[in-house]
């Protein structure tokens, strides 16, 4: 996959997630006579919010590693943390003896495949562990060879507490009420998060900082 169609693709999904949060803005904001209809669209507000932020970060970031996948490019060129992506089962190899024999034999195969071209399963490489909290994400962020911003710092309770555990509390069966309040903020800051991230990757592509430096 090319930048050009790796930036249609990600501005696309964005696009679409971006509309259905604004729709939800609109929703509950608007006034309805029947307060039970208000409780649902907001308890809704809160499963879509989380969904979102988990979907979009694991499908831009599948989005990227496809693109990096195009580029052809051998393993031992690439930041060290794609390049332990792609040798990771000698690793596991690696844990089954310590007879300095085999452990060389493994040491020859991971050098062999870093000279191979890269291509990993983008499903497998992001793995948002079905709850994104803010270590998971972090490290999903740190594995796609990217710094985790600062932003993402100042984030991180409303990402544990408000997306996380709060979508938890809805799927799991608590009648937990949420108001209007909590609702238009949550889905303001979840449109920020995919904002950020999505720039981050797009960027990220640009100046191809997947390349060792």
């Amino acid at each position: 996959m090319d930048l050009q169609k790796f930036g249609e693709k990600v501005q696309k999904d964005l696009a679409h997630r971006k509309l259905e949060l604004s729709r939800l803005t609109v929703a509950i904001q608007a006034p309805l006579a029947d307060q039970s209809q208000k409780n649902l669209m907001c308890r809704a507000t809160v499963v879509f919010t989380y969904a979102h932020w988990e979907g979009f970060v694991r499908s831009a970031g599948a989005l990227y590693i496809r693109h990096i996948n195009g580029q052809q490019i051998p393993v031992l060129k690439l930041k060290n943390c794609f390049q332990a992506a792609y040798v990771a089962s000698h690793f596991k190899r690696a844990q089954n003896s310590l007879k300095v024999s085999f452990l060389g034999e493994v040491l020859t195969s991971i050098d062999a495949d870093r000279k191979k071209v890269f291509s990993v399963t983008p499903g497998k490489y992001i793995d948002t562990e079905s709850n994104l909290s803010s270590a998971v994400f972090q490290s999903l962020v740190t594995g796609l060879g990217l710094p985790y911003l600062d932003a993402y710092s100042t984030r991180q309770a409303f990402i544990d507490e408000k997306l996380v555990f709060g979508r938890n509390q809805v799927a799991h069966g608590e009648l937990t009420a949420f108001n209007e309040t909590d609702a238009a903020e949550r889905l303001s800051a979840v449109r920020d998060l995919l904002d950020l991230y999505a720039n981050q990757l797009l960027d990220a592509a640009r100046d191809k900082t997947y390349v060792a430096s």
